[in-house]
């Protein structure tokens, strides 16, 4: 790494287009062209862009160079060029510093011309900067020895990390060189600026300060150095050293993500970050980065936890691990993936109480509901729910399995993992490492004498064919499949192995669904969609907007400004009836058979489900156009949207 240089020897700013030709993306002749193309637009266009316009360079190569000189190109330039503000907007903020003498970016944020939280993510996704949040776990006391309270907050910032001659300080303007070279002659080393909000800076600064207490031998008051004493993780003694705080690094990721909702963390190496993402009703967020140099040791306490083999980096890895938060108990689902940067983690959150939900709390509109009910009741054969991962199918096998237990009925399951665990049920682990394969559990699950059978998921010919063996001994089979939709997984079946026949004679309902995001109650806003929007549903003709109102997202303190809190199913249930049979057993089409189903036993499309839901201002229908693919088939038996509307309320009736 690069010494510090001495003071006074500080590169200089620069423009864009110095840059551009001292790099050699452009010539100086292609530099006056762009210059005069720019005069001649009608509007502002930034330098940058208007060289990546006239394809003297790509837009990759103008955000590389932007990130690699960061530190040398001025703040509204840098704006700019992003296509965040506008040229008189910044003339105009400059205006006022010049009044306030203040520094830019604060005078953007308090007269409205940016957000902080768009600047901040801006910076840290277009410049590489990372993005950390200030929280005790991730703070090395000692680094703040001899630094003045009222000089950080004065200067937003905050010493974090050290790793050898670099050490990681958290800005509310990671690109004031004043602010660094101070620090570089605090630290004597170089400095790593990553950024924060001013809020989340002085939060820090004031629980440092004034709730632990720093001595000289940089003690941490207990209380305050463990935030997370109502969290343990695994083994809460594994390589527990008071000097080390990667545990309070990796309590802080999980319990944040219990705290936040999320279904999924993701923890990315990037070129000079650790990047940690967090799943929230099906969509990723950026929560924070982490020094590079935490990588590793962050990697093998995960590791550890989970009884993985440390030393192995070069090979995929899954294991599984528990927390407990608030007398609340939690299964994490960890897998490493050994990726070029490093090794990638992604832990899956369950909770391991009787978590399951009622059919009721699944969002069914009342038609697919009744329907589904209806299946259940059927002694034999193999209901199937598809889907994309994640897209709720487990939880829906497991609300059947709720639903249809009692002391008269004995349920056993296959699978793998197993995800929940229910009281009166019979619960069986896949394991190819001890033998316990699907064709042996097969065997022995018979002979447990079972009045219903799940079996987690069809992955290969294997299961597929464990489940049709099961059903033809006459006994009710739920089981899960990858699928786009329900006409599609009848023929991946035959795709896989399995033969017509058997599949007419033991498939009685396919159920595929999606989980679509509810609208925020305290915030979402009534609209009318754009016909663009609208004809998107295809199969609703027509659409009277006269007899509908919609909502859009909208953002709040309550839904974490996103516009949708919590998630909901919309699905499809096709009905194998007798001409489904004959045309499973004749090969036709996967779109002649959804025709068909339309046609014969009123199947409701997951997107006309989507659209129904959308009318009763649970989600948008933006949502619904995000998640769920359109049939062209579906076209040749539309539904007006007042008939969609009735034949999803029909309930019993249906």
């Amino acid at each position: 790494m690069e010494s510090c240089k001495p003071k006074g020897k500080e590169e200089r700013k620069v423009l864009i287009g110095e840059l551009l030709v001292e790099e050699g993306y452009v010539s100086e002749k292609q530099l006056q062209d762009a210059l005069a193309s720019q005069l001649k637009q009608r509007t502002y266009v930034p330098l940058g862009e208007m060289c990546v316009r006239l394809r003297f360079l790509s837009r990759a190569e103008l955000k590389d160079i932007l990130k690699k000189h960061k530190k040398r190109v001025f703040l509204g330039e840098l704006l700019v060029n992003m296509g965040l503000l506008s040229q008189e907007e910044i003339d105009h903020a400059l205006e006022i510093q010049r009044i306030e003498e203040k520094r830019l970016g604060k005078i953007l944020i308090e007269n409205g011309f940016i957000t902080e939280a768009n600047l901040i993510n801006s910076l840290s996704t277009q410049l590489g900067i990372p993005k950390i949040i200030p929280t005790i776990g991730i703070i090395d006391p000692s680094l703040l020895k001899g630094i003045s309270r009222a000089f950080l907050q004065k200067n937003e910032c905050l010493p974090i990390y050290r790793d050898g001659d670099v050490v990681t300080v958290i800005m509310s303007d990671p690109l004031s060189e004043e602010t660094i070279n101070t620090m570089k002659n605090v630290f004597k080393c170089k400095i790593e600026a990553a950024i924060a909000s001013s809020d989340d800076i002085n939060k820090a600064l004031k629980l440092i300060y004034e709730d632990i207490r720093i001595t000289d031998n940089t003690a941490w008051d207990k209380e305050a150095r463990n935030p997370y004493k109502n969290l343990v993780i695994g083994d809460s003694v594994a390589f527990k050293r008071d000097e080390d705080n990667i545990i309070d690094v990796v309590n802080f990721i999980v319990s944040n993500a219990l705290q936040e909702r999320a279904s999924d963390i993701h923890i990315e190496p990037m070129e000079n970050m650790l990047r940690v993402r967090y799943r929230i009703d099906g969509v990723l967020h950026h929560k924070t980065d982490l020094p590079i140099s935490l990588a590793l040791s962050l990697c093998s306490r995960i590791k550890a936890l989970c009884g993985m083999d440390i030393a192995d980096r070069r090979r995929h890895q899954d294991g599984r691990l528990g927390a407990k938060v608030m007398n609340r108990c939690f299964d994490l689902r960890v897998s490493t993936y050994a990726s070029l940067g490093g090794e990638s983690i992604a832990i899956r959150v369950l909770p391991n109480q009787s978590n399951v939900m009622d059919l009721d709390m699944l969002g069914f509109s009342p038609t697919n509901l009744y329907i589904f009910r209806q299946m259940l009741e059927i002694p034999s054969g193999i209901i199937m729910v598809t889907g994309p991962s994640n897209c709720g199918k487990t939880t829906t096998l497991y609300a059947a399995i709720l639903h249809l237990g009692g002391m008269d009925k004995k349920i056993v399951t296959m699978e793998d993992p197993i995800e929940y665990t229910i009281q009166g049920v019979v619960q069986g682990q896949i394991s190819d490492r001890t033998g316990l394969t699907y064709a042996n559990f097969v065997k022995s699950v018979l002979r447990q004498d079972p009045d219903v059978i799940m079996i987690g998921e069809i992955r290969d010919r294997d299961s597929a064919k464990a489940v049709i063996e099961t059903a033809l001994t006459g006994h009710k089979i739920l089981t899960s499949f990858h699928t786009d939709d329900t006409s599609g997984a009848l023929l991946r079946m035959f795709e896989i192995g399995i033969e017509t026949f058997l599949i007419s004679s033991t498939v009685m309902s396919v159920m595929a669904q999606r989980l679509v995001r509810v609208l925020c109650p305290s915030c979402r806003v009534a609209y009318t969609p754009s016909n663009d929007i609208l004809n998107s549903f295809r199969s609703i003709r027509p659409i009277n907007l006269d007899n509908h109102t919609f909502y859009t997202a909208n953002g709040c303190l309550e839904c974490n400004n996103t516009g949708y809190k919590g998630r909901t199913a919309i699905s499809e249930i096709m009905l194998i009836n007798d001409e489904i049979r004959d045309a499973l057993l004749q090969r036709v089409p996967s779109s002649k058979i959804r025709a068909l189903a339309r046609q014969t036993s009123g199947l409701i499309s997951i997107q006309e489900d989507g659209f129904y839901k959308a009318t009763r201002g649970i989600t948008s229908l933006e949502e619904v156009l995000r998640l769920v693919n359109f049939h062209e088939s579906d076209t040749q038996s539309p539904y007006s949207s007042e008939e969609l509307i009735a034949l999803c309320e029909m309930g019993g009736a249906v």
